[in-house]
Parts: structure tokens; C-alpha cells; sequence
């Protein structure tokens, strides 16, 4: 490629070598020049748009931007960075950047406008990407919190003084636990498996003598899965200090399934216990016992039992499919 020599040449050579739309047109908004670029990104090539106005390249509903533009531009003025949208031949709607700058005449007068668009739409694709997330992410913050709020005020009714502290601080680690296992799913739900192994493993070091727990490779939506930690974690805490975890015989045995008993396909999960003292129905009953009950029914849009059996306690929940969000064959018990 030979390098032109004479100023005006090298002027263009740099024009049609350019990425960016490289446009000019007269003070009426007629095009005069069209560089290889625009074509590419507009899909028009020069013959067709020479001597065309601009406002073929402008949605209808911004034909205002152009009078302002020639209006700034015959005072002298130059536009920097105006985000905009502009129509391509196909009828598609692009995002640009746009630099505009008045030509003068050799008299200094202005006679033009110089435009170079530059298409910003992967930018803009990621600037919504990030807004939506930071949505989600107050969204997903203020739901934690809501959570937090209740588990503090609630735990706070009917716990003594000296207990509030060490009972609000585990349940913030069994809700902090729950966000990890969300989080390693990109929030889209967590593995009933994992649900189970990490709010168990977090009160109970030797969780595989003692607990097992199997069913079929099940993520749970994310707040079924919230409810069913909460609740798991209860159950645990509960069966360390009065159930049969407190002794060194007992056990206890999880299982989960999808059934379909009368043409409805149901999540099913229960808690056994067994090897334990002799159980007795608790007199009161605190915030734990409304999580293990009520949260988790209401969050599963289904029905939860809790029986205080002699033998041991027990627990099930049973709720819509709905609740799960997919079968994950690299999930296991």
C-alpha cells in the first residue's frame, strides 16, 4: 500500500480505514460524504445515501435531535459522546455514540457537519446486564435482611437472655450456610443433598456415623431452598440437645422423593429419629418450631407435620413439584 503524501489524501485514506461511521453532510442535514464503515454498520452504501438527509438513519420519534444538532452546530459547537439510536437499513435499531463537529470553509465559515458514530451496543448490552443485576442483588440483599430481621426479633420472644445471643448467632451462620450453596448455583436454587450435608456438618462433626440421608439428584427454587436449611438446621440443633443426636446411640435417617399418589406430582421429604431418649411433646413451643412447621410449609406452598413420637421425633413435608427447579444427574446424596 503506497502512503499518500498529500495532506487531503492522507485525510482520506484514514476516513475509509476507519471502525467507526465517518459521516458529513451540509447545514440542511443532507449527507455529502459516506465512509466505508457507516456502510458497514448501517448497511446503506454511499451511492444510496449521498445526497439523502440523515433523517433516513433517524427513528421518527427522534427527527428533534437532528434540528438541535444542526442548531448547536451552526453556532460552532461540537457534541462529544451523545448516546443515541439510530435505524439501519433492515430495519434494526442500533445504540451509537456520537461525535459531531462543524467543517468550516476556508474563510472559517461553517458550511457542514462532520459525524462519526461509533455502535455502542455491546456496551450498552452490558450496562443493562450490570443494572439487572444490581437489581437483583438489592433484591436478593433486602430479602437476607428481611430474613435476618425476623430470625433476631423472633428468636428474641421466647429465648432467654443469656441464650439470645449464641441462638441468633446460629441461625445467621445457618442462613449465611444457605447463601454459599445459592451462590455456587448462580442463585438459581441449591441440591437438596447439599442442603443437607452442610446445615447438618455445621452443628454435628461426625454427621456420617450417625445421620444418612438419600434421595434422587433434586435442586430446590431459592426459597424452598432457604426454608428446607432452616429448617434442616432446626431439626438438628433441636435433636442435639433433646432428641437422638444428644445420646451416642442415636441416628437419624432423611429422605426425599418425588411421588405422584393421585395424579399430582409431589416433593416429599422426611426427618426420622431414632436410638434416642424417650421423646416427650414440648409444653411451649418457640421460634424453631415455627420454622420447622409453618416457614417451610408456607415457603413450599404445601403441608408440614411434626410428631413428638416416644420412639423419636419425625418430620415430613409435602408440596408441589414446583418447588424444585430441575433434576441434576452431577448432584448426589
Amino acid at each position: 500500500m503506497t502512503v499518500p503524501h498529500d495532506p487531503k489524501s492522507w485525510l482520506a485514506a484514514i476516513v475509509e480505514s476507519s471502525n467507526d461511521a465517518i459521516v458529513s453532510k451540509d447545514l440542511n442535514g443532507i449527507i455529502t460524504s459516506w465512509n466505508a464503515a457507516a456502510e458497514r454498520i448501517f448497511g446503506y452504501t454511499a451511492d444510496e445515501m449521498v445526497g439523502t438527509s440523515i433523517l433516513t438513519l433517524i427513528p421518527p420519534d427522534r427527527h428533534g435531535e437532528e434540528t438541535l444538532i444542526l442548531s448547536m452546530t451552526r453556532r460552532g459547537e461540537i457534541i462529544r459522546n451523545y448516546d443515541t439510536v439510530r435505524r439501519c437499513k433492515d430495519g434494526r435499531l442500533l445504540n451509537v455514540s456520537l461525535t459531531i463537529s462543524p467543517i468550516r470553509g476556508n474563510n472559517g465559515e461553517i458550511v457542514g457537519v462532520s459525524k462519526i458514530a461509533r455502535d455502542i451496543t455491546e456496551r450498552k448490552v452490558a450496562q443493562e446486564t450490570q443494572m439487572l443485576l444490581m437489581r437483583e442483588l438489592n433484591h436478593r440483599s433486602k430479602n437476607v435482611l428481611a430474613i435476618a430481621d425476623a430470625i433476631v426479633r423472633q428468636t428474641a420472644k421466647k429465648c432467654e437472655p443469656s441464650e439470645l445471643v449464641s441462638r441468633v448467632s446460629r441461625r445467621l451462620y445457618a442462613l449465611s450456610v444457605n447463601q454459599d450453596l445459592l451462590i455456587e448455583r448462580n442463585w438459581r436454587g441449591a441440591a437438596i443433598s447439599d442442603i443437607v450435608r452442610s446445615q447438618i456438618s455445621a452443628l454435628l462433626e461426625d454427621m456420617p456415623s450417625r445421620v444418612t440421608f438419600d434421595g434422587p439428584p433434586l435442586v430446590a427454587a431459592p426459597a424452598a431452598a432457604q426454608a428446607l436449611s432452616m429448617a434442616i438446621f432446626e431439626l438438628t440443633a433441636n435433636a442435639l440437645k433433646y432428641g437422638a443426636l444428644s445420646t451416642a446411640s442415636g441416628r437419624v435417617d432423611i429422605q426425599w422423593s418425588v411421588n405422584q399418589p393421585d395424579g399430582r406430582r409431589l416433593f416429599n421429604m422426611s426427618w426420622r429419629e431414632s436410638g434416642g431418649p424417650t421423646v416427650q411433646k414440648p409444653e411451649t413451643t418457640g421460634f424453631g418450631h415455627s420454622i420447622i412447621r409453618d416457614m417451610v410449609a408456607r415457603s413450599l406452598d404445601g403441608e408440614a407435620s411434626l410428631e413428638f413420637a416416644a420412639s423419636g421425633v419425625s418430620w415430613e413435608i409435602v408440596s408441589p413439584e414446583a418447588v424444585l427447579i430441575e433434576y441434576q444427574s452431577d448432584v448426589t446424596g
